[in-house]
């Protein structure tokens, strides 16, 4: 089967985040917060396609393509990068996510999400040449196949014909952090969050490009 990387197309937003909903659905960076599946899986669509949209343009969203379908996604913010403001966002819909699921659950749930990403962000403060990696995503049917393998190393060169000197993102992940351990990354801060009884760690990594 034919398997191609590039960026993707601003017709692909819905696409993409229909993948990205399927891979984050059994992950405890969601599962913690909205146990209940179907509160959960609006709760994710509903951030991340308005994710996708407020920041098209702004970021470097890249894809794999197998046979045309997208499989896989990823979200790269270069050192430029600006987190657009209030405004955009709430023009793009962000109200809408509080209809999708439990208020208080969603503003927590934002709430740690930021707080994961801290170490990343402060990190890319210190170097003109650092990129963040926002989202890795791979659609379960394909997980497991070498398409994550061959879509990093795509992403890496990317970022490295760009002038990036360095890449960093966190997980939330053991597998996924063994699996990036693997691939020469390498753990720069490590923290835990505690919701509703339950521990999640969340593993800042780096690597030199």
């Amino acid at each position: 089967m034919a398997l191609e990387f590039g960026r993707m197309k601003r017709s692909e937003i819905r696409e993409a985040a229909e993948l990205a909903t399927r891979a984050f659905d059994d992950y405890e960076y969601f599962t913690n917060w909205f146990p209940a599946k179907l509160e959960r899986n609006a709760v994710q669509f509903a951030i991340i396609w308005r994710e996708y949209r407020t920041n098209f343009g702004r970021v470097e969203y890249l894809v794999a393509r197998q046979d045309g379908r997208l499989v896989a996604v990823a979200q790269l913010n270069p050192p430029s990068y600006r987190k657009p403001s209030d405004l955009s966002y709430l023009l793009h819909g962000w109200l809408r996510v509080y209809k999708a699921g439990d208020r208080k659950a969603i503003d927590d749930w934002l709430k740690m999400d930021a707080a994961a990403g801290k170490p990343c962000h402060d990190y890319q403060k210190t170097g003109p040449d650092i990129w963040y990696a926002s989202s890795l995503t791979v659609d379960p049917p394909v997980q497991g196949t070498g398409i994550g393998t061959g879509f990093i190393g795509y992403w890496e060169d990317y970022v490295r014909e760009r002038g990036g000197k360095q890449l960093v993102f966190f997980t939330n992940s053991r597998k996924n952090l063994d699996f990036y351990l693997r691939r020469g990354y390498e753990v720069f801060h490590e923290q835990e969050f505690r919701h509703n009884g339950r521990t999640m760690g969340s593993w800042s990594v780096k690597k030199a490009l």
